[in-house]
Formats: structure tokens, C-alpha cells, sequence
């Protein structure tokens, strides 16, 4: 079997202009089905998660390739893609990887069909687009291009070719896809995953609860003092990554600030003990010194009491392994219920467990409700075809 080297199509010009992207929407609005759709982000080279390129395709329309920096600050409306095209399903391979950027250009569209997703229903062995192609079409393609940075202009032709490939044969696979989970009774629970994505992933992000503490090897910091110090620089490796549109690790590696931090038991650094720690000494660390010292000088004025606490108050559900110690009748009743299903998920086909039972709504039901009913997961926001499996195997390891 020998790989796919170009589209099935001549290649045409990137669209970058209005005019182009009119004759795009003519070409959507003529053309009929479902919409094969995919972004290039620039994930490794830029701070914000924003699309590069777009890769959209429909039967008779052929293989468009649009370029949305081109129209930032410009009247054009990218969301007209999704007039163009109806109520055409727009297929998407890992959506929820694509559908935050593309709300962020307006494009939203009326549903979605999650191919990856519908591989996993399926307990396909593969589910990345490159092992689905060449497992159900018998298609290689080069997945040489993924990492590379989307953000440079102009973009070669061997990386249009192979954002162009990642559409060509979507649509075909949609459908193998689809009939694959018709003969198995699964197409629906395809189709609510879908629905619940399309939700979920064009909604505004929920910010995150100190993501400072994110950093790696945050748990050998010991002191609120060690804490604060690393927040401080964290902040500020923040705000530079985002002036600049980087990524916080070219700034700043996470082990630079923790060591700092780790030095920093008794007193708040300063420039002359950064400068012993060889990232703040060298490039691109002593770049931004006087953007470190600053931090650090406000942390230095600030009172004690707003340095960080050493452990942070969680208000979800607890982790089970904690359950038997605090809710002895919640450990009880997962103990019960996880076994089957593990089980159901082995005898459907060797499915992800969590795509049956999704973590956040299976603890919080057996956590918080004596016997959960099917209400209760629904209200947890368990879809049907997940509640139809649940209710009763929950019955049976509680007790109808």
C-alpha cells in the first residue's frame, strides 16, 4: 500500500481575499450533504489556540483552503460558511480539539458528526484519522505536518497538500462509519455524543482555578512563601507569553521557576539570587529580568495572608480512593457499581468504560444520591443512551 502524495484535486490558491472567499460560498451553497471541516492551529508555536488555515469540503464543491488571519479586522464574515451551507452536518475529526477556534471566527455549526468519536463507539483499535483511513478506505496519508507552525506565511505547498488530504476522504469515511454504527445499534449514541460536543466545546471556556499550580513539580514546593514565589513568576511568565503570542515554556521553563521558588524558604529572591539560577541567567530568561524583579518587588510589599495556601479547598466530588474514609456508604455503593461497568464496557465491544459511565456524572451520582434513578442522571448530564445502560446495572448492584 503506497501513500496518498496529493489531493484528489488540483490544489486551488489559499482563499485570502474577499472576492475568493465569495466564490467559496457560492461553491458551499451549490454543492450538497454533509461538510467535511478541519483547522490547522499552531499548538507549540503561539500562546493562543487560535486557527491558521480551514480545510472545508462538500460533494461538487470540491476542497476550499481559507486563510482567517487574512480577514482579521476586515469586514468578511467567516460565519457565512455556515449560511452557505444549511443544515448540511459539518463532520469533524476530534471536534472537540476544533470547535473552541472555530467559535471564536463565529463558525458554529447546526450539528456535528464527530468521526473519532464514532470510531470509539465502535472500540476501533485506532481511532487518530491516519489508522481509520487506511483501516476502513485502505488510504495511507503522511501525518507529517501536525506539529509544524501554522502561524508562517506564506505556508509551502507540501503543508496545503497535506491540510487539503485531511478533508479529501472525510466524508467517505463518515459514512463508513455511520453504517458501521447503524448494523450496530449505535448510530444514536453517536449522533447524542455529537450534540453534547457541539455544546460543551462552543460555550465560553470556564476560566481555571489557579492554573499556576499547574506547574510541574509544583507539589515539592513546601512553603507558602515558596508558593507565592512561584505564582509571581508564573503571572508574569504569563503575561509576556501572551504579548508576545508565545508559548509560556519559551519564556520561561516551569523547572526555572520552581527552583527559584525552592530557593526561596526564607526571603523573596532577588536579582542576584534569579541570576544563579542558569535560565534566569542566560536567554531568554535575563531578557525579561526586569519583568521577574517586578513581580517579585510587588510580592515583597504584599501581606503574608495573600500568599497562597499550601493545599487547595475543592468543592467537587472527592477522588473515590478517599470515600471510605469520608462517605463509607458512597465507597460502598462504587465498589458495587464500578465492577459492572467495567464489565458492560468489556461486553460491548471492549468501549472505554468513561464513555458508558462519564467520571463526573457516575461519582457525583453515587456520591451524593442513595440509589441514583434515571432522573438523576439525566440531571448530571448522563445522555439517554448512557442512562438506558446505567439505571438498571445500577439497580442490579443496589437493589431494584
Amino acid at each position: 500500500m503506497s501513500y496518498i502524495e496529493s489531493s484528489r484535486e488540483p490544489l486551488r490558491p489559499v482563499v485570502s481575499t474577499a472576492d475568493d472567499f465569495d466564490r467559496c460560498l457560492v461553491s458551499m451553497a451549490d454543492a450538497t450533504g454533509p461538510v467535511a471541516f478541519d483547522t490547522e492551529r499552531a499548538h507549540g508555536h503561539r500562546y493562543w489556540p487560535k486557527a491558521y488555515l480551514l480545510q472545508i469540503r462538500r460533494e461538487g464543491a470540491g476542497t476550499w483552503l481559507i486563510d482567517p488571519v487574512a480577514f482579521e479586522g476586515t469586514r468578511t464574515d467567516l460565519s457565512d460558511l455556515v449560511t452557505a451551507c444549511r443544515d448540511a452536518t459539518w463532520l469533524i475529526h476530534a471536534a472537540s480539539q476544533d470547535l473552541p477556534c472555530m467559535t471564536e471566527l463565529g463558525i458554529v455549526p447546526p450539528s456535528v458528526f464527530d468521526t473519532e468519536l464514532a470510531a470509539r463507539l465502535l472500540g476501533k483499535p485506532g481511532a487518530g484519522l491516519g489508522p481509520l483511513l487506511e483501516g476502513e478506505l485502505g488510504i495511507q496519508l503522511r501525518k507529517a505536518h501536525s506539529a509544524d507552525n501554522w502561524s508562517r506565511r506564506p505556508l509551502p505547498e507540501a503543508w496545503l497538500i497535506y491540510a487539503a488530504l485531511d478533508v479529501d476522504y472525510l466524508i467517505e469515511l463518515a459514512e463508513t462509519l455511520s453504517t458501521q454504527l447503524e448494523a450496530t445499534g449505535r448510530l444514536e449514541w453517536a449522533l447524542q455524543e455529537s450534540a453534547e460536543e457541539l455544546v460543551r466545546y462552543t460555550a465560553p471556556p470556564v476560566p481555571r482555578v489557579d492554573p499556576w499550580r499547574r506547574l510541574k513539580e509544583i507539589t515539592t514546593l513546601k512553603t507558602v512563601r515558596q508558593l507565592a514565589v512561584a505564582r509571581a513568576l508564573w503571572e508574569a511568565r504569563d503575561a509576556i507569553a501572551q504579548r508576545r503570542d508565545r508559548p509560556p515554556g519559551w519564556i520561561l521553563p516551569d523547572s526555572a521557576i520552581i527552583e527559584a521558588a525552592s530557593r526561596s524558604r526564607d526571603e523573596i529572591p532577588t536579582r542576584e539570587s534569579l541570576r544563579r539560577v542558569s535560565a534566569f541567567a542566560g536567554t531568554p530568561g535575563a531578557r525579561w529580568m526586569n519583568d521577574w524583579l517586578r513581580a517579585l518587588d510587588d510580592l515583597r510589599d504584599a501581606p503574608e495572608s495573600t500568599y497562597p495556601p499550601r493545599r487547595v479547598r475543592t468543592t467537587g466530588i472527592p477522588q473515590p480512593r478517599t470515600w471510605e474514609r469520608i462517605n463509607p456508604d458512597a465507597a460502598r455503593r462504587w465498589s458495587l457499581v464500578r465492577p459492572l461497568v467495567e464489565e458492560l464496557a468489556c461486553d460491548l465491544g471492549g468501549l472505554q468504560a468513561s464513555l458508558i459511565a462519564p467520571p463526573q456524572v457516575l461519582q457525583e451520582a453515587l456520591f451524593t444520591e442513595a440509589h441514583p434513578s434515571a432522573d438523576d442522571l439525566t440531571r448530571l448530564g448522563a445522555r439517554p443512551w448512557q442512562v438506558e445502560f446505567l439505571a438498571p446495572l445500577i439497580d442490579q448492584a443496589l437493589g431494584a
